[in-house]
């Protein structure tokens, strides 16, 4: 991919907004997040709009906020302006008259006073209000005063009256008309309640909006999470054998959290502060559009630098990301084998690995910090610049004295209240694509977990054949296979093997002479490059996996016991089986006498028996075997494997699992990889492997006579042990 194609496709946000999919489910609470974000901007702009008002009735020494609401109406019906906050006079001082043909005024050269209204005389007050009252429609007489003394009338017709005007009449006939203490302490304490009502709703629609955005981001997470899950255990064994523990379990905790980071600033920054920026941008330019507009020149230098950290960001948070599955993975190992790094006495050795891994982490993490902290200072400069060139220009005007020709005194303040309160918004917008960037790079991590193949699609899964049990043989057929992890070492060299039904096939060999791969391929849990794997003649690679592995059980050398009661554990996989099916289960596997003794606490839950919460850490060796023995027993297979069941158990618990052994293998096919002699004494078969391949196959008799190999482990192992 080229540079510009990768950085469109970062741009983009390619990942991240797949994830964003997962959000569709939950779009009603997302609709309603949205909504309360509109009423957050309509609260915010109405609370910053309060400062005009507020304004009026501290500094106005001649004008009621009502004055104020009138003349504004009467500006807007006539198409000009009117000075603010002068002494009354018996007449109104038109400083400006709208340059459009159209408007009341037009053509009308040097007006200077308007000193009635239908014949109607009185303050500059009175007469705001005989504007504000002229019906809509119908020609209204005006009486005029030129600079040079002369008089004239002339008829006009008024503009219409919008919903805004409307609305700002019924608020001024509610209004205290009077200029005394008592009337504008009224309308102070009038200014402040309505603000803090706008401010109590504004609050009621952030919470709204953030609680809404953050149940949508953790439900959608859930989804995402869950569906990632469903793939890491639909995955090929092959996939294990190459990905490392603790970045797989980073990608669910780490990458996760950053993923529901960025969806937080998508739908929760990204959403309401831009709404509340626009509302008080139109706010502004309402008030003054020809100072406000000097501020936008600084949008595109902005952009640039916030794409341009973004990028960055995103980089120096994959490799973070892919740190911290590395130092998981050290966790991991170095915790599961500490009886090793105490024995050898490496702890100093680990501790500098371990902070060598940290620091690797700390490098990323705190270019990402650099970057980010220095988003909003350079962001805030771009800004400020903005501003002071706002300020120069609104400066000349005052020089010229355009401001206060102009009636625009009032408005200077508030428009600078206005960007000040505009700019508080997009100063929080500042590091949100950084966070949109590194939720990118975690979700194409996530992604590239859901998008492995799985073992075997539901597509698959539907047209392969469905495996009776197991009622003449199983046949290993000229098999070749090598571990993707070692394509060019094979672990399986042309592998023939028949073993009929019922019969108790032992597999003996030397260390990494192919004994536990046999048995994995016959679990599928991989498939042969070359040969057949046969199942009373059907290929395994044409049936489904549910059918076959549905008649295998398989107790490992590596006991797996999961962090549950006793009764979960034995009846893993199979929630039907009656608690009487577990005892007897138990029993046959000698285990009932040491679950009686169980008890167990978990989380505040004690239970005792079967009922007892359990993990590996709880149980010996032995007593892990005979529950995983237990649990194959109550599966009732037509076919088992024993993994070297007994190679790390005491002699007591050896005793125990072989007559577990016997009873269980009685009428079933069994497959017994060992290093005691106790535990192919009684095998119909033994098969001797030695680099891939099948050397001999035999009873124990003839392999001590006819296989050098064979007599060689029975004299230094088999017998030694059994």
């Amino acid at each position: 991919m080229s540079r510009r194609r990768k950085d469109v496709s970062e741009l983009r946000l390619r990942y991240f907004r797949r994830a964003l999919g997962y959000i569709w489910p939950h779009r009603r609470y997302l609709a309603t997040g949205l909504a309360a974000a509109v009423g957050v901007s309509i609260f915010y702009t109405l609370t910053v709009s309060s400062i005009i008002p507020f304004l009026t009735v501290m500094f106005s020494r001649h004008e009621t906020v009502g004055d104020w609401l009138y003349r504004h109406v009467a500006e807007d019906r006539l198409d000009c302006d009117f000075p603010e906050d002068v002494p009354p006079k018996p007449y109104i001082k038109v400083l400006k008259v709208d340059a459009d043909p159209n408007s009341p005024l037009a053509g009308m050269a040097r007006v200077d006073r308007i000193v009635a209204i239908n014949g109607q005389h009185g303050t500059d007050v009175e007469l705001y209000r005989h504007i504000c009252a002229l019906p809509e429609g119908r020609p209204a007489r005006i009486d005029l005063m030129y600079d040079d003394g002369r008089q004239a009338q002339v008829d006009i017709t008024p503009e219409s009256l919008g919903w805004r005007q409307h609305r700002m009449l019924d608020v001024a006939a509610l209004l205290p008309r009077e200029l005394t203490l008592v009337s504008r302490m009224r309308m102070l304490a009038l200014v402040i309640g309505t603000l803090l009502v706008f401010s109590l709703l504004g609050g009621v629609s952030r919470f709204t909006h953030e609680y809404m955005v953050e149940l949508v981001s953790e439900r959608g997470l859930l989804d995402m999470r869950t569906l990632a899950y469903a793939h890491v255990l639909q995955a090929p064994m092959g996939w294990f054998s190459q990905q490392q523990a603790g970045d797989t379990m980073s990608r669910f905790a780490r990458d996760s959290e950053v993923i529901r980071k960025g969806m937080r600033s998508l739908f929760g920054k990204t959403i309401r502060e831009p709404l509340k920026a626009v509302g008080v941008f139109v706010l502004a330019m309402y008030l003054n559009w020809q100072l406000v507009l000097s501020v936008v020149v600084a949008t595109p230098a902005a952009a640039v630098l916030i794409v341009q950290f973004g990028r960055r960001i995103r980089r120096a948070q994959k490799k973070s990301l892919m740190a911290w599955g590395h130092l998981i993975e050290l966790l991991d190992e170095k915790i599961a084998g500490i009886q090793i790094v105490k024995a050898y006495h490496t702890e100093r050795r680990e501790r500098v690995r371990f902070f060598r891994q940290q620091r690797r982490i700390l490098r990323q993490q705190l270019k990402i910090a650099r970057i980010d902290a220095a988003t909003s200072p350079i962001l805030e400069f771009v800004g400020v610049t903005a501003v002071g060139a706002f300020v120069l220009f609104a400066g000349y005007l005052v020089f010229k004295q355009d401001v206060a020709a102009g009636g625009l005194a009032g408005s200077f303040i508030a428009s600078v209240v206005c960007l000040a309160a505009m700019f508080d918004p997009i100063r929080k917008l500042a590091n949100v694509n950084n966070h949109l960037q590194e939720a990118d790079a975690a979700a194409q991590r996530m992604f590239a977990v859901v998008d492995m193949p799985s073992e075997e699609p539901p597509e698959t899964a539907t047209r392969r054949v469905s495996l009776a049990r197991l009622r003449e043989w199983i046949e290993f057929r000229d098999v070749w296979f090598a571990y993707p992890a070692r394509p060019e070492t094979p672990a399986l060299r042309g592998v023939n093997l028949k073993v009929r039904a019922g019969q108790v096939t032992a597999i003996v060999g030397p260390n990494g002479s192919g004994k536990t791969t046999l048995c994995l391929l016959l679990m599928r849990f991989y498939q042969p490059q070359r040969g057949q794997v046969l199942f009373d003649g059907s290929d395994l690679a044409d049936v489904s996996l549910a059918s076959l592995r549905g008649q295998i059980g398989l107790v490992t050398q590596d006991t797996v016991i999961f962090t549950d009661t006793v009764r979960n554990n034995i009846a893993y996989g199979q929630p039907d089986k009656t608690d009487e099916q577990i005892v007897v289960a138990a029993r046959a596997a000698y285990a009932d006498d040491f679950i009686q003794q169980l008890q167990g606490e978990h989380n505040g839950q004690v239970g005792v028996g079967y009922d007892a919460i359990i993990s590996a850490l709880t149980l010996s060796g032995g007593q892990r075997q005979r529950l995983a023995i237990a649990r194959a027993i109550l599966r009732d297979p037509a076919i088992l494997i024993f993994d070297e069941a007994t190679s790390q158990v005491d002699s007591e618990s050896e005793m125990k699992i072989q007559k577990a052994l016997h009873e269980i293998m009685h009428g079933r096919t069994t497959f017994v990889v060992a290093h005691r002699f106790s535990t192919i004494a009684e095998a119909d078969q033994i098969v001797v492997m030695d680099e891939g391949k099948i050397i001999a196959v035999g009873s124990h008799d003839t392999l001590v006579a006819s296989c050098p190999l064979y007599k060689t482990l029975y004299e230094r192992q088999f017998r030694d042990v059994g």
